[in-house]
């Protein structure tokens, strides 16, 4: 729209915690902005993260955080933007300080009029929680006073009509109040258009288990307890093998990982001995949730999703997740979005922590910290500053925590030191990560539906199976020369004549057969294969512990899980008693068993459920308690489940079911009778770029450091 004239002005929106005012303000910023008009938001917790970062909450402090704001909303006005200020502004004083900055004609005070009591049920920050447990003090409300405005320009009574009634509200008094402004609207956006579209924001925290959440745990996590009592949960149940990539996808394609041709980070490019290529974005030609939002005209915001590098051009942004090989590459869209990052985040945005099986607890919780810190920074900036409707990010800290301090916090961990100086450790990280959370809740539209999933979850890591050398030991596996010192599998070692089986180390083993004109140099008949792969698979279930005892091994066959089988996918999946022992891939030191993990300290392996919350902010908002456990629901329903959200048809060859989480007697409505993954009209990759040859090296250490190899 062509910019028209206009004169800056300041609205100045005043209230309780929990009023209103980052939500009203939000959606009045998009509205201007539809109009053509240059409007800057000011919130309170932004500036006291930058600006004001060196005050502290005295009341001398408060005043000066105020008078500093008004300041900038002058500047800001005078320059002739739109400035929407939203701040508690408890005193009389203080509000009328701020009014003799500004020219009158140009400055309104809105006072929005929300009782304690409404403001408290809200409570989507838990501040007032913590408040009256005296954690917070002198809390406006609470143990400190907030004085009723004298003389506000507009009072909007927030506490008892709905959010859209008190946007018309604004919006038909600054159209009365500034004439300018409303010949503004003609032939804009109307109101339900862009007030109050429907948008999704999923939150996803990688590897968190039900147990963290949904137990005895949830009183210290208001947010997240909030979002359930006001929606439904449940456990997640992932992929197999439940690993992050391919679960991500999963979740984010309604595709299993036979569909997607992706059984882990890394994958056999073809049934050669040559190495495996690292997984990436291009190596995913089913069509993401996004894409099909965007085809309706949606714009989406992705932050830190697995297998998003290299970024592929959208209606949106995106900032790459892990397995990017570091900042200096092109990890964003658009590309000049990264040099814009570290402002952002107020700090090196950081797409994953480095060696996080370190003995340096220490130095591994403060990058965790700034890790989380600065892309929960970036997501709510967007969450502010872009016209979206979906919105996702993954934060990846949660996993790292668990393999790190996973045996310090977990008293039935057989290595649990109770006097351990980590042992509330990742208690504390997730309070933290709760409190940003709802920082984040607090960005949100009233229209908006909020799911918190995770990839997969957690438990106690006993040991490891070393199954290649098992598989010398069993005579299905050759080497061309003895090897007398652990040392890393490579196919070079191989005696490829003489070898049935080999098998890549990692959370879960992937054993792959040498079958006769499948392989180069295979010696398994096909005729003898399915025999021989049950005789194999037995074998190792039969696999007993140090005391002789047998283990809960699974063996999985790819064809019985998947709905499909793309690429090459492994002959056999085996969780090593049931995911309790990793399987290791070296070879070298004669031992099936291991107590300790092979690439360092790591108290925690992956487990098969993880967690599951949706909640519209408007039954958040209204108190509308719902409370519902979900059970069956899995990574397959999630992309269903945010297309219906959005009104769109779930293309009848996906996977998954749409989660129904109003009704507890029917949670999940099952999908058109036309399931057949055949009939699915996949999309090539953009290109067939990927990694360069150093990339994928950078990437191939990384993921050995960190155990997926």
């Amino acid at each position: 729209m062509t910019m028209k004239w206009h004169r800056g002005k300041t609205i100045w929106f005043t209230g309780l915690s929990g009023s209103g005012k980052s939500t009203l303000a939000s959606m009045l910023k998009n509205i201007l902005e539809s109009r053509g008009i240059p409007v800057v938001l000011l919130d309170g917790d932004i500036l006291r993260d930058g600006l004001n970062r060196d005050l502290t909450f005295s009341a001398a402090d408060r005043a000066e955080n105020i008078r500093r704001a008004a300041e900038v909303a002058k500047i800001l006005s005078d320059a002739g933007h739109i400035v929407l200020s939203a701040f508690i502004t408890p005193m009389e004083s203080l509000r009328i300080a701020v009014r003799n900055i500004f020219d009158p004609a140009r400055y309104i005070e809105v006072f929005l009029d929300t009782p304690l009591s409404i403001c408290e049920r809200r409570d989507p920050k838990g501040l007032y929680r913590r408040a009256r447990a005296g954690e917070i003090p002198a809390f406006t409300g609470i143990s400190a006073p907030f004085e009723r405005p004298a003389n506000p320009d507009l009072v909007v009574p927030t506490g008892v009509q709905k959010v859209e009634e008190s946007l018309s509200m604004l919006l038909s008094y600054l159209e009365r109040r500034f004439s300018d402004l409303a010949s503004f609207s003609a032939g804009s956006q109307s109101l339900a258009a862009v007030g109050y579209r429907k948008r999704v924001a999923v939150i996803g925290l990688d590897g968190v288990p039900p147990s963290l959440i949904f137990g005895e745990a949830s009183g210290e996590l208001p947010n997240l307890k909030a979002l359930m009592d006001h929606g439904a949960w449940g456990p997640l149940r992932s992929t197999d093998p439940p690993i992050t990539v391919p679960a991500w996808t999963t979740m984010t394609t309604g595709k299993d990982p036979g569909e997607l041709g992706l059984y882990g980070f890394r994958n056999r490019p073809d049934h050669g001995y040559g190495p495996m290529e690292t997984a990436h974005s291009h190596k995913v030609e089913a069509r993401r949730v996004w894409n099909y939002l965007e085809d309706a005209g949606k714009a989406s915001v992705l932050i830190g999703i697995p297998q998003t590098y290299p970024p592929v051009a959208h209606n949106g942004i995106t900032v790459a997740g892990i397995l990017t090989p570091g900042i200096g590459s092109e990890f964003t869209f658009p590309p000049e979005l990264a040099g814009n990052l570290p402002d952002i985040a107020r700090g090196e945005y950081m797409t994953d922590v480095s060696d996080f099986r370190t003995a340096n607890k220490d130095r591994l919780l403060r990058d965790l910290y700034a890790m989380a810190d600065r892309r929960f920074n970036v997501a709510e900036h967007f969450l502010i500053n872009e016209n979206w409707d979906f919105f996702m990010m993954v934060e990846i800290g949660t996993d790292r925590l668990h393999h790190a301090f996973w045996k310090c916090s977990d008293s039935d961990h057989p290595l649990h030191d109770p006097q351990s100086k980590y042992k509330t450790a990742i208690r504390d990280f997730y309070k933290y990560i709760d409190a940003r959370i709802g920082s984040l809740l607090g960005r949100l539209m009233d229209e908006t539906t909020v799911m918190v999933v995770s990839d997969h979850g957690c438990r106690n890591l006993l040991g490891g199976v070393c199954v290649n050398e098992w598989l010398i030991k069993k005579g299905f596996l050759t080497l061309r020369n003895q090897v007398h010192e652990e040392t890393a599998f490579t196919h070079d070692l191989v005696d490829w004549s003489a070898t049935k089986a080999w098998s890549e180390g990692g959370y879960y083993a992937r054993v792959f057969l040498n079958v006769k004109g499948r392989e180069p140099s295979g010696i398994v008949d096909p005729g003898e294969y399915h025999s021989f792969r049950d005789h194999l698979a037995k074998l190792l279930a039969d696999i007993t512990d140090e005391q002789g005892c047998g283990m809960a091994t699974r063996t999985l066959k790819p064809e019985e899980i998947f709905r499909s089988c793309k690429g090459v996918p492994p002959d056999l999946i085996v969780y090593f008693d049931d995911l309790n022992r990793r399987s290791i891939g070296t070879v070298g030191t004669g031992e099936v068993l291991k107590p300790v993990h092979d690439a360092g300290p790591d108290g925690a392996n992956h487990d098969p459920d993880g967690i599951f919350i949706v909640t519209k902010m408007t039954d958040l908002r209204n108190g509308t308690k719902k409370g519902r456990e979900i059970i069956g629901a899995s990574l397959m329903d999630i992309t269903p489940t945010i297309l219906h959200e959005f009104g769109l048809a779930v293309p009848h060859h996906m996977g998954g079911r749409i989660i129904n989480s109003e009704d507890p007697d029917a949670m999940r409505i099952a999908m058109g009778a036309a399931r057949d993954a055949d009939q699915a009209p996949e999309e090539e990759p953009e290109s067939k770029l990927g990694y360069t040859s150093e990339e994928e090296e950078i990437i191939r250490k990384r993921l050995a450091d960190l155990g997926y190899i």
